[in-house]
This record gives structure tokens, sequence and C-alpha cells, in this order.
């Protein structure tokens, strides 16, 4: 294990965003303001992050071979992300999202997965050498369930952290908790894992405490505007979001993950950790797009102090 190593299996998918004054209802047509073409997925998103934040990163993928896997490519060698497990297929398209966001920064968003789906339980197997030298392996839920799962189960066994950001949200197997050391749902997924109505603080705690008494290590519940809240065995404790005026909050989610991850892998706290994260996160909300709203290093020292 080398501490400043991230590896993120996960998703890519390109995002195609749409901006415009309003989110449009069943059978309504809106007229938008802006277009964005980008590079999106929420694994892909949390590496770039990771990256950005100075942390050794390391993505495992599949692609199709098509233009947007190639840019994919290129992307990454220029983030300097190690690219080494990363998959092209050359029988289907790469993952697609469609992002409309309203003049509140409010989004809706659909996906078709592609190449994503094809990873699988080989890959995780072809990259036992990359996770054992890992400090922390971060996964999320836009791959087949059972890779992910495997994939968790293989980290713990090698002894590597694991981290999951539970997106898009879907019940887990109870006997998965004890596998992961972190989780990270927003208020709408935890919600959905638990089966608790989690808008708030208080709510946030208990949903915190839910996952605890399952087997997680740790429990942070996001909650927007309302900043977050950490769970552990030891400490339960509640941090304010970053006050500004939010225009986009796709990929802050990620944008929070990545940037715990790179904090946490510097050696530094858990609190200081989500207070890097959270910072790292509010910023980006008050940029349109997601790896263009990604913030420096030293952007987020300068509102952290």
């Amino acid at each position: 294990m080398e501490r400043n190593i991230i590896t993120i299996i996960g998703s890519y998918n390109v995002g195609f965003f749409f901006k415009g004054t309003s989110l449009p209802v069943l059978g309504e047509t809106i007229i938008g303001k802006q277009f964005i073409e980008g590079g999106g997925g929420k694994g892909s998103n949390q590496a770039i992050a990771a990256a950005t934040f100075g942390a050794d990163t390391r993505f495992i993928c599949t692609l199709g071979a098509d233009k947007y896997g190639i840019d994919a490519l290129r992307m990454y060698r220029e983030k300097g992300i190690n690219i080494d497990l990363i998959r092209l297929e050359p029988c289907i398209h790469s993952g697609m999202s469609v992002i409309i966001i309203d003049d509140k920064g409010n989004n809706i968003i659909s996906v078709v997965p592609g190449a994503n789906l094809l990873l699988n339980e080989q890959d995780i197997d072809h990259a036992e050498e990359l996770i054992k030298k890992s400090y922390i392996v971060g996964f999320q839920l836009e791959n087949r369930h059972e890779t992910v799962f495997y994939g968790m189960k293989k980290t713990k066994s090698l002894g590597v952290k694991t981290f999951l950001d539970p997106a898009p949200a879907t019940k887990l197997p109870h006997e998965l908790y004890p596998y992961i050391d972190i989780i990270k749902p927003n208020e709408t997924e935890a919600s959905i894992l638990t089966d608790l109505q989690v808008n708030d603080i208080e709510s946030a705690t208990a949903a915190g405490k839910w996952f605890v008494s399952k087997g997680v290590k740790t429990a942070i519940i996001t909650l927007g505007h309302q900043g977050s809240v950490l769970v552990t065995n030891e400490l339960t404790k509640h941090f304010s979001a970053l006050k500004v005026e939010a225009i986009d909050s796709t990929g802050a989610g990620d944008i929070f993950s990545g940037g715990l991850l790179a904090s946490l892998v510097k050696d530094k706290s858990m609190e200081e950790s989500i207070k890097y994260a959270t910072c790292a996160a509010g910023i980006a909300t008050t940029r349109l797009g997601v790896i263009e709203s990604i913030p420096s290093h030293e952007e987020v020292l300068k509102i952290m102090r």
C-alpha cells in the first residue's frame, strides 16, 4: 500500500449539458440558452477531481472505441491519471448522459450506460496488484452491481480501504455494508438506502447511525445547502455548507468525493478532509459544467483559510 495512491473503479459518460430558464415538465419543450459537451460519469468525475487536488490517481473503467472513448483517454492523460487498466470495447458506445439545468442550478439527468455495463469481475481480478498498492479504492453504482460488489469485497480482502458513493441509489444487500469503510450518500440516496426520510441534520444523523449499525465504519450524509453530517461509532458532527450563489449543482457530489479522498491520502483527518471537500464542492456549484467547474487545490485552500 502506498499512502498517496487512489484507485477509482467506475464509470465514464460523456455529458451533454443544456442550460435554460427552467426544467421541462412532461410534454413540454424548453428553449435553452447554453450548451456544453464534456466528460462525465461519477467514477470519471471523482478520479479527475482527486487528480486535480494532487492525489496519485488510477482509474479503471470500460469505454467504447468511439470518438468519446478516445477523447476520454486523451483527457485522462492530460490530467495525469493512470489509464493502464482502462479497456476499450469496439462493439458498443461509450456511456452517454444528458443534463438539463435551470437558472437556479437544479438539474434532471438521463444516462445510457453503454460500455460501462461491460466492466466485469475479470477486470477487478486483473487490477489486483494495483488495488494492493492503493491507500483507498472508490466505487459508485453506475456499473453492473455484481461487479461493484465483487470489487468491494476483493478490495477489503486485500486489506485496502473502500469508499462507496451509492449513486444511482438502490437497495444494497445488507451483507455488503461491513465491506464499506466510508459511504457518502446525499439525502435522497440515504432515504432510499435506509427507508428513513432524510431531509435535515437530525434525520441525516439517524441515517448515518443506521449505516454504522450495519457495519460501515464511517458515514457522511450530504445535505446540499444544509452541509453534511459525519457519523462513526465514536463521533457525530455537522459541517456547514459553503455559502455561495449556486448556478449548477451537477457533479458537486463527485467533486466532494474526489476532494475528500485526495485530502485523506495526504494524511489529513476525516474532519479536515470533509471541510476540504465542502469547499471544493461549494466552489464548483458557482460554475457551469462538471470537469470545467473543478477548482484548483490552491483555490480550495484559499477558501478554507
